[in-house]
């Protein structure tokens, strides 16, 4: 992710949320490019950048940050998505139900370049119309993985992610619901992540969906 995670960073720097109220934990998942020396450049009294020897998927990097964290909403995020600066006040206001353990933002894809883009870009859109009606019905059957919000007390109560499941958050959304919690939409939380590029990108992304 040496290509994105500065981009990653700043857009969470540049947040309006209160700055004593944000922790910032990258977790550099054993790779072997730039990563994690251009993330070490951020690191400062908001920003702890960790690096696992190893390798061990999304779910046991995510596991490994949310041990580390300290507070009582955990956002999680991709090193290729950036968030609008209104958009975490925007989720967290939700939480103010007891029983909504999740929030999800509106996700777009960045500026499209190509047709195998654009053509994603229109599914996302589509998509923002369909998590809301899916939000009406208490049916939010996945939080993204690419930009979503938790309370802490769920990860420590039902253990974190799936760190065998390849559709980790999807896994997680399923034992949100049926452990009788909800799973908000935030339709005005806007965040926008890198869709594939290319064919073989693409195809790589949907078989693993």
């Amino acid at each position: 992710e040496e290509r994105s995670i500065d981009k990653t960073l700043n857009s969470i720097l540049k947040t309006n949320y209160p700055k004593d109220k944000i922790e910032i934990i990258v977790v550099d998942d054993g790779s072997i490019d730039n990563t994690f020396s251009i993330a070490k450049e951020f690191e400062g009294k908001m920003i702890k950048v960790f690096k696992k020897e190893i390798n061990g998927g999304k779910g046991s990097a995510l596991n490994f940050g949310i041990r580390k964290s300290s507070g009582e909403i955990i956002f999680t995020m991709d090193a290729d998505t950036t968030v609008h600066q209104e958009s975490l006040k925007k989720m967290v206001i939700y939480f103010k139900n007891p029983e909504v353990m999740s929030v999800t933002p509106a996700i777009i894809t960045h500026k499209p370049i190509n047709i195998i883009q654009r053509i994603q870009y229109i599914e996302y859109l589509t998509g923002l119309f369909l998590r809301k009606t899916f939000a009406a019905l208490n049916a939010i059957h996945i939080t993204p993985g690419a930009f979503s919000a938790y309370r802490k007390s769920f990860f420590e109560t039902y253990g974190g992610y799936d760190e065998n499941n390849i559709t980790e958050d999807l896994e997680m959304a399923l034992r949100i619901q049926f452990n009788k919690y909800k799973i908000e939409n935030a339709e005005s939380a806007m965040v926008s992540t890198n869709p594939p590029k290319d064919f073989f990108h693409l195809l790589k992304q949907r078989r693993r969906w």
